[in-house]
């Protein structure tokens, strides 16, 4: 699943969406920038803060249970799908 999850960020980034939300084995979502990441040995990390327990949290992406982009403030969820659909198809189009 980590492969897939970095395999989708990484297109998602190249299409200039590089910001996502990671869903983590515990249930919960964090935001977090492709530069926010490392690579730690073979393994690329994601670094979240986490302001409840003053900490920055090294998650495997492996672990996540999936990926997502939040939409803008003010915006539904469900016509913002356009606009991720046409970006990423974007650069297939310039192919």
């Amino acid at each position: 699943m980590g492969d897939l999850i970095i395999g989708l960020w990484e297109q998602l980034r190249d299409a200039g969406m590089p910001e996502v939300m990671l869903f983590l084995p515990d249930g919960s979502a964090c935001r977090c920038h492709w530069d926010n990441t490392s690579v730690m040995g073979p393994t690329r990390v994601a670094l979240l803060g986490d302001q409840e327990r003053n900490i920055v949290r090294i998650v495997p992406i492996g672990a996540c249970v999936g990926i997502g982009i939040a939409s803008p403030k003010g915006t539904d969820p469900n016509a913002y799908r356009g606009v991720i659909q046409a970006r990423l198809s974007a650069p297939a189009a310039t192919a």
